[in-house]
């Protein structure tokens, strides 16, 4: 890892992230999270003070970057409830089958390697009746601005360490067998790029159960 994406990125991260609109849209999903809580790609550990404590029966957060782990610590230490902060890649998430009811997704899947992967590990760590909370910035769903993204992606990976623009969180949730229910806008006050957002929850599909309709094509970039 390079001293820019160990030392830099997890603060310009931590201040973009942190930004109020942003803020709002975690504060929508976060408090909703119960039981044993799985925060895939914790970051700087900025969800923290948003969830329920009366909810929470222990909070565990991943993240690769040692550096942002260090900066989550100081508001896990605050916290009244118990969270353990793990230095993995959501690739291979290091616990165990079935041992977590809540996995929450903050402006994660964007920055993985393999969404497929992710999600794969997600469903695997996941109770059979647990749920996935997430919001993600994504491709637009309007022609010209999706295009705009796929034009500026590659210098906006390489400034905001491998942050993909034109991702579809509710797609690659459909395709790892989940059941989604979720919302899709344009969030006002933030750069144009990231503006398109989705919110919402998922559910791993039952025995049996018929799979949400998933839509076909090569704009789906569920994988880098």
């Amino acid at each position: 890892m390079s001293l820019y994406n160990k030392h830099i990125l997890p603060r310009i991260v931590d201040c973009g992230c942190g930004g109020r609109a942003f803020e709002g849209q975690r504060k929508r999903i976060v408090p909703k999270a119960q039981g044993i809580v799985l925060d895939l790609g914790i970051g700087t550990g900025l969800n923290i003070p948003l969830y329920d404590a009366g909810r929470v029966t222990k909070l565990i957060g991943l993240d690769p970057c040692q550096s942002s782990l260090s900066m989550a610590q100081k508001l896990a230490d605050q916290s009244s409830f118990p969270v353990e902060l793990v230095q993995a890649f959501g690739e291979d998430v290091p616990l165990a089958d079935s041992c977590i009811d809540t996995v929450v997704l903050t402006y994660t899947l964007c920055t993985v390697q393999d969404v497929s992967a992710v999600l794969s590990e997600v469903r695997r760590v996941l109770r059979a009746d647990g749920e996935v909370l997430f919001c993600e910035h994504v491709s637009a769903p309007t022609p010209w601005v999706s295009r705009v993204q796929d034009f500026v992606q590659r210098p906006w990976a390489s400034l905001l360490g491998g942050c993909q623009l034109n991702r579809r969180a509710a797609t690659a949730l459909r395709y790892a067998k989940f059941r989604v229910d979720a919302d899709t806008f344009k969030l006002d006050g933030v750069p144009f790029p990231i503006a398109w957002q989705s919110t919402g929850h998922a559910r791993p599909l039952k025995l049996g159960e018929r799979p949400d309709r998933c839509p076909t094509g090569p704009d789906l970039h569920l994988s880098i």
